[in-house]
């Protein structure tokens, strides 16, 4: 059995296929969907961690190929 997931806004159940089926996952509806999208937009939601230049290399660095060594 799947665990059960609910929409952040209005905390709906969803069934265990939404994941896979649903272009509006992880909210129920349009409606919710778009209710995130005005909280971020109005600054209600934030990312309020801190970047260092050696955490956004870090960060870079997990979905990048390795580099090549250079020609000696």
């Amino acid at each position: 059995m799947f665990p059960t997931t609910t929409c952040p806004i209005c905390g709906t159940a969803l069934p265990p296929a939404a994941a896979d089926e649903s272009p509006l996952f992880p909210f129920c509806s349009l409606r919710c969907k778009q209710v995130d999208l005005y909280r971020w937009m109005t600054g209600r939601y934030a990312v309020v961690e801190s970047l260092t230049i050696e955490r956004l290399v870090e960060e870079a660095g997990r979905d990048a190929p390795p580099l090549a060594e250079p020609p000696a």
